[in-house]
This record gives C-alpha cells, sequence and structure tokens, in this order.
C-alpha cells in the first residue's frame, strides 16, 4: 500500500476517535425529548409479536441497526449480542455460531450445527451458506436456548434467523459502494458495491432484486511463493417477486444464489514449533530443502500474518436456494405454507496441506449438499384468551464428500519418499509415500425428517398467562463410505514385504488392529432411527403495561449421526449418539423512565445429556458424546435514550459452560491418555471433566453509543460499538492449555452524514486498536507436534468510506 493511504487510513481513524470522544459533549446542549425507544417485531414464536412481549431471551437487531453498526455478516451480529459467537477456519463454508458456549466445530461437515440457522423462514442446514453478505435485510433474531419445539432439529442451543426485506408497494431502491484498507501482513484494498431495486410490477404484483460483490486483496503476506494469501471474492443476488392471489392469499417466490470465487480465501497463521522437536517435522531440514529449493521460514510468529507456504490455500463454493411461501388469512386462524429447495457445492485445495513448504501431498476436499423442506402452520389471530399454533414439518437432505471417488483427495508429492512415516514404531524405509499414491473418498450421507408441533397461550387474565407446547419427530439417517488408496509399492523394502504397501494413506485408510494386513473400513453403516418428543413450558406474568416477567422450562433434542471422513475409524467410532437437553430460564423485560430506558434480564441453567463434541484423533475429527454439560449464566440487555440524539446501548453475560463428565476427550499432542482404558490396560483418550468447555469464555460485554444531531443539509451521526470477552481455550479439539485466547476488547467508529437528497457518506474503522486475537487453535495439519501448531485469526483493523444513496 503507498504511504499516501497509510496516512489516510490513519487520519480517517483518529478523526473518527476524536468525533465520537466529542459526541457525548455535544448531546449535553441538546433538548431532550419524549420520544420513547422504537418497537420492534419478532417472528420469534411463528407470529407477529413486539420483542417486550415474547416470554423467552431474544436478541433483535433491527434494519437501522445494522446500518449504523456495519454490520455486513454474522459476525458483525455477534459483535452486537453479548451470548453470539462465530467460529470460522479453513474455507468460507466452515462456520459455525456458538450461543451461551454452545455449538459444533465446523470443521466436520457431517456434525450438525446446535445454533439452527433460517433465512426467510427457510432451514439452512450449513451455517455458512448465504450469510457473509447481509443486505437488504428487516432484521437478524437471535433466540437463545434450546428452540427444538418450534424450531425442529439442530436448534439445542439456540436459533438465528434472518429475516429480509419484503417487495414494497411503492418504488424504491438503494445503492451503496465502500472503499477501505485492511491492515494485515500486507495492506491490500477491498471494496464492496450492493444495491435493491424494489416496487410494484401491476396493482397485485411486487418485485425485489438484491445484490451485493465484494472483493478483498490477500492481507497475509507469503515469505516462500509471490502467490499471497487470504483474499476474498464473493458476490450473493436476491430476487423476490410477491402476487396478491386474492384480498387474503399471498404468495411470495425468492431465488438466491451466493458464490465464493475460486480464491486463497482462508489460511492459517502458524508456528513449526522450536527444538527439541524432531528435524523431520520441522521445515529446516537443510538437505531436503537445498534439494527441492526450499528456505527455511524466517518468520515463525503464530500471529503476525506472515506466512511461508509453496501455495496458499485456494476455496470455492456456491449456494443455491429456491423458496415459496403462501399466506392465506382464513379468519379463525392464518395458514403459511413454506417450501423450499437448497443446494451447496465447495471445493478446497491445498497443495502444502502439512504446512512443512516441501512437496509432500495435496489435498482436495469436495462437498456438496441438497436438501428440500416443506412446512405448514396454522396460526390463531393475537390477542384472544386462546392463541395457538399447529404445524407439520419435512425435511429430505443428501450430502457428499468427495465427488463420488472420482477425483483424488490426497496425492503423494516428491519430497514424501524421504520422510518416515513413524519413527520408532515403524522400520525408517517405511516413508509418507511414493510420488503419484493417491487417496479417493466416497463418503454419503442422507437424512429424512418428519415433525408435528404445537403451541397454545392461555390468558388467564391481563396478569398471568401459560404457554406449553410439544413437538413430535422421527429422523432416519443413513451413510456410506467407500475410501480407497492406489500406490506403488515401496522400492527401499523387499518385494512381497509386509511393509512395502504402507505410507500416509494406507495407514489412515486401515485400521491399526489389523495393520499392515487389514483392509480399509467401507460399506454402508447402519441406519440411524431416532423419535423423539420436546416440549416447553412457561408462565409469564404481566404487572403492566412496560413489564412481563417469565419462568420456563424446555426439553430439546438433536439426533446422532456419522463420522464419515477419510480415515481408519473402526465402526465403533463412527457413530455418535443422540443430544438431549433440559433448559430452565426466569427472565424479564421492562420499559422504563416513559420507556427510554428497556431492559432485558435473565438467569438460566441447561442440563445436556451425551453432549454432542468433536477432537482430532488419528489425522482426522471424530465427532463423540460427553456424558453431562452444564451451562450456569446470566445475561442482561439494555438501551437507554440518554438524552434528545444520543443512544446508550449494553448487554453482558456471565456464562459457565462445563464439562461434568467427559471422560472420552480427545489428548492434545504431548498429553498421556489417562481414560477408557482397553481390555489390556491400555488408555485411550483423556478425561476432561471439569473444564470450560472450549471457545466458551465466562465474560463477554457489548456497548454501543450513538450521537445523532440535525444539521442544515441533514443528519450527522457518530456511532462506537465495543466488544469484550475474557479468556478461553480456542483449541476445540483437545483444550490444549497452551491454546488460550486472553481477554480482548474490540472497538469500531463510524461518523457520517446523511444528506436530505438521500446521499448517507460515512468513515469508518472496525478493530480500531488492531487487536489480533485467534478464533480457533490447532495442530499442524498432519504432524501432530508438541510445539507446532496453526491459528486461525480475527480480522485486522480496517478503515474504509461508505457512500450510499436511497431513493
Amino acid at each position: 500500500m503507498a504511504q499516501g493511504n497509510f496516512r489516510l487510513a490513519h487520519a480517517s481513524s483518529i478523526s473518527i476517535a476524536a468525533a465520537l470522544m466529542a459526541a457525548p459533549a455535544m448531546a449535553q446542549d441538546a433538548p431532550a425529548d419524549d420520544s420513547g425507544i422504537e418497537e420492534i417485531v419478532v417472528t420469534a414464536q411463528k407470529r407477529e409479536q413486539s420483542l417486550q412481549d415474547v416470554p423467552m431471551s431474544i436478541s433483535a437487531v433491527g434494519a437501522d441497526t445494522l446500518r449504523d453498526a456495519g454490520a455486513t455478516g454474522i459476525a458483525g451480529v455477534a459483535a452486537l449480542v453479548p451470548s453470539l459467537s462465530l467460529v470460522a477456519n479453513n474455507q468460507p463454508l466452515a462456520q459455525s455460531y456458538r450461543i451461551r458456549g454452545l455449538g459444533t466445530d465446523p470443521n466436520i461437515p457431517t456434525f450438525e450445527p446446535s445454533v439452527a440457522l433460517f433465512i426467510d423462514g427457510v432451514y439452512m442446514p450449513r451455517s455458512g451458506i448465504g450469510v457473509d453478505d447481509l443486505v437488504d435485510l428487516e432484521r437478524v433474531e437471535v433466540l437463545k436456548g434450546p428452540q427444538s419445539t418450534l424450531h425442529g432439529k439442530n436448534a439445542t442451543a439456540g436459533v438465528i434467523s434472518v429475516v429480509s426485506k419484503r417487495p414494497s408497494d411503492s418504488f424504491e431502491g438503494s445503492i451503496e459502494g465502500t472503499l477501505s484498507w485492511i491492515e494485515g501482513g500486507r495492506t491490500p484494498l477491498a471494496y464492496r458495491i450492493a444495491g435493491s431495486l424494489s416496487g410494484p410490477i401491476s396493482d397485485r404484483v411486487r418485485a425485489r432484486v438484491t445484490g451485493v460483490y465484494y472483493d478483498a486483496g490477500a492481507s497475509f503476506r507469503n515469505l516462500t511463493s509471490a502467490e499471497q494469501a487470504n483474499e476474498m471474492k464473493r458476490y450473493a443476488l436476491r430476487g423476490q417477486i410477491e402476487f396478491d392471489l386474492s384480498d387474503s392469499i399471498t404468495f411470495n417466490l425468492t431465488g438466491a444464489r451466493s458464490e465464493v470465487l475460486d480464491s486463497n480465501g482462508t489460511n492459517p497463521d502458524w508456528t513449526r514449533g522450536v527444538s527439541p522437536e524432531p528435524s523431520y517435522l520441522l521445515d529446516n531440514n537443510p538437505i531436503l530443502n537445498a534439494r527441492f529449493g526450499v528456505t527455511a521460514c524466517p518468520d515463525n510468529n503464530p500471529t503476525n500474518r506472515i506466512i511461508c507456504t509453496t501455495d496458499p490455500n485456494r476455496s470455492n463454493s456456491s449456494s443455491d436456494m429456491v423458496s415459496g411461501t403462501l399466506t392465506a388469512d382464513l379468519g379463525l386462524a392464518t395458514l403459511t405454507s413454506i417450501t423450499a429447495w437448497s443446494q451447496y457445492e465447495s471445493e478446497l485445495l491445498a497443495t502444502d496441506i502439512d504446512q512443512v513448504a516441501l512437496p509432500l501431498i495435496t489435498f482436495r476436499d469436495t462437498q456438496a449438499g441438497e436438501s428440500f423442506s416443506q412446512e405448514l402452520r396454522l396460526v390463531s389471530p393475537t390477542g384472544g384468551t386462546v392463541e395457538w399454533l399447529l404445524g407439520g414439518y419435512y425435511l429430505d437432505t443428501k450430502f457428499e464428500r468427495g465427488d463420488r471417488g472420482q477425483t483424488e483427495m490426497f496425492e503423494i508429492q516428491p519430497a514424501a519418499a524421504l520422510f518416515p512415516l513413524a519413527p520408532g514404531i515403524l522400520p525408517a524405509q517405511v516413508v509418507y509415500g511414493q510420488p503419484g499414491d493417491k487417496g479417493f473418498q466416497d463418503s454419503r450421507a442422507s437424512s429424512k425428517y418428519f415433525a408435528l408441533f404445537g403451541q397454545a397461550t392461555y390468558s388467564l387474565s391481563d396478569l398471568f398467562s401459560l404457554t406449553a407446547g410439544l413437538r413430535w419427530q422421527t429422523e432416519t439417517k443413513k451413510a456410506s463410505i467407500n475410501n480407497r488408496a492406489t500406490f506403488t509399492p515401496n522400492p527401499n523394502l523387499p518385494v512381497g514385504h509386509p511393509l512395502a504397501g504402507i505410507n500416509i494413506l494406507t495407514a489412515s485408510l486401515v485400521p491399526a488392529a489389523t495393520f499392515p494386513a487389514g483392509v480399509p473400513i467401507n460399506g454402508k453403516l447402519p441406519d440411524i432411527k431416532d423419535d423423539n418428543f420436546t416440549w416447553n413450558v412457561t408462565a409469564n406474568i404481566t404487572p403492566n403495561d412496560d413489564a412481563l416477567i417469565y419462568a420456563s422450562y424446555a426439553r430439546g433434542s438433536k439426533s446422532g449421526g456419522y463420522n464419515i471422513g477419510f480415515g481408519s475409524a473402526v465402526p465403533a467410532l463412527r457413530g455418535f449418539g443422540a443430544e438431549t437437553v433440559d433448559h430452565w430460564e426466569l427472565g424479564g423485560k421492562f420499559d422504563l423512565a416513559d420507556r427510554r430506558a428497556r431492559l432485558a434480564l435473565s438467569l438460566f441453567r441447561s442440563d445436556y445429556n451425551d453432549y454432542q463434541n468433536a477432537g482430532f484423533v488419528g489425522l482426522q475429527y471424530l465427532v463423540n458424546n460427553a456424558d453431562k454439560v452444564r451451562v450456569t449464566g446470566i445475561e442482561a440487555e439494555g438501551t437507554f435514550r440518554l438524552a434528545d440524539g444520543l443512544t446508550m446501548n449494553l448487554g453482558g453475560a456471565y456464562i459457565d459452560s462445563e464439562f461434568k463428565s467427559y471422560t472420552g476427550g480427545a489428548c492434545w499432542f504431548g498429553r498421556t491418555p489417562d481414560s477408557n482404558p482397553t481390555p489390556t490396560g491400555v488408555f485411550t483418550s483423556c478425561d476432561l471433566s471439569g473444564s470450560q468447555l472450549p471457545l466458551a469464555p465466562k465474560w463477554r460485554m457489548t456497548g454501543a453509543l450513538q450521537y445523532e444531531h440535525q444539521l442544515s443539509v441533514g443528519e450527522l451521526y457518530a456511532r462506537t460499538d465495543l466488544n469484550w470477552q475474557s479468556k478461553a481455550n480456542v483449541n476445540s479439539a483437545s483444550l490444549d492449555p497452551r491454546h488460550v485466547q486472553k481477554a480482548f476488547a474490540l472497538v469500531n467508529a463510524r461518523m457520517g452524514v446523511r444528506f436530505e437528497n438521500g446521499l448517507d457518506l460515512s468513515f469508518w474503522a472496525s478493530n480500531l486498536f488492531n487487536k489480533t486475537i485467534v478464533q480457533q487453535s490447532g495442530v499442524l495439519s498432519f504432524f501432530g507436534t508438541t510445539s507446532g501448531y496453526q491459528n486461525y485469526l480475527g480480522a485486522p483493523r480496517q478503515v474504509g468510506v461508505t457512500a450510499r444513496f436511497g431513493f
């Protein structure tokens, strides 16, 4: 980046900070008015209700707040909601969300989420689909705690519901452009263009079209190759057409496509380890380096976004969705039908997956999924003595990994023939592999899910109401594995030697118990059939129009599944059981000071039985069950109108999430297994009982201060957002004590003017003080070492300008 651009970026940061510090002083001179806090309407209970009237813990972020805070993805929403966080790693599709410290690891595509994502009422089977660019939205709702009764499978930790703006009755639109600089190991330029157009086609037909394109240069500096790392190119398109079939029947047809274009999108920073690591695990082997023209990496800092790789990871993905929503007012009830189809494809190419800069092994991961869903529900009018809803839901999903075995997942490269596979365990002649050896994966999974559900609220009086809901659900899952390898017999061993056909591929396919004469674990796995009931009961008191107090109990569940990745796991390790949760919550919502202050409080406890958790075992991630997990905590969120034009938001959460009993945990490299012995007395896993869950800080706080002041040409506004959290272990696989992210605070800031002609011009900075945080840590991909590890880092400082014109 040119020096002038550096000066512009830092000058913008300073000017924003100065304006925000001045905002409270300006507010002191502004006269107060009598306007209260704007009401937010949500659909958390499958009907439109005021946020303050819903007896559950919900955070709702409206369109204006998303715009003012510059939140263009779920990561931006997480910065505003104290109990929500996002985890992302090796490709854009590998994202997962955590609510109150609970969630799943994004590395395992068949590890279904604990936080269910819905876009306009349509369940999305993969969390990373189509949510990196949120544009033209009405709101985002975050429902905390188990939501299995109304929202079905994979909602044992909560729900994220994204609601788009519907086609409008009058002509309107917007165009937005953003130019920014990212301060990483390099300082690339990024730009984003977004727009929408909506209006009537005829008296009974309306349409809305939305699009966004984002392009960011590489923010990691690669010292080994001219190919730089961590760039991003993506787009998303969405179109809606809405028909009034009669005065009481409306049909909305929606189509959406999003795509991450082929780019060096998500690479970790890493440390290679230090002595006394065996030299063959490092990149300081002078003989091999000289032979293949590789120089040992001079940088070993895992947080500075400077790396050494012969070829950064490349990824691409696409997703498509079509949905039809029919709404009919039948008088006694409203009928809603949502029919949806979606599909996604992704590919990750890593020619340096081993991360030692030598030509060892190429990794290509292809994934594809498809789903069809149908929901029907009847909802009674709001406001009666009895409010009720009845519904049914069907979901059919399919997943494939490995391109049905047509494209190699692994291919051995020339340096592998010079690397011993397992020194001290196997003879030195048994090497990593021979050039051209290939491994193929053909893993498939499918699920058919059906449910009937209902909920009713009985208002015994204006003071007291009782709500109860019940869901019966049944799910059948099928899975199969057909993994294979082609290889050249090891020329260092005599023909017919029992170890001549052993390399990294065959070793990872064959269980150690039958090694070396065994065969891969392939074929159809037994079906999983899960039938159960979930339910909830809530009692709430409304002492006046400005207060709501509630107490609730909910039972949630998530069905079991299979680990069908490339690896040697035996059938006993391939399956994992269903998860259940019992959840208690006491909460209240209050409007105070003539509705110039709004406060929500909740106290909760969740007990999980057979909690599904992931660990890194034998070159692959595997899911198993922790016997018991307990989550207890308290949350508070408030909005305060301090003066005319000056608003403050505060949120805080204390959440203690603990493995109460978990003897089957993965062991971090260097820790000796201490539990679950085999019949011979050999321990196979580690006891993690009493440990805090990974990626789960005990304390998290958010805060925002927004100031608005009327000018002769329009409105001046300034906003700052703070997100602070306490320390947390970011190694989701094994809770390695060396991978603790210390407490940190992130600050975002924005200042702009909304002109009367519709132009909105703002200057902004995210991560204003350029804090480096680690989102997730793990071992180096194929070499489990006692000191080498990789970090997936949070976004660095980004400074930019945004111009938006609405009409």
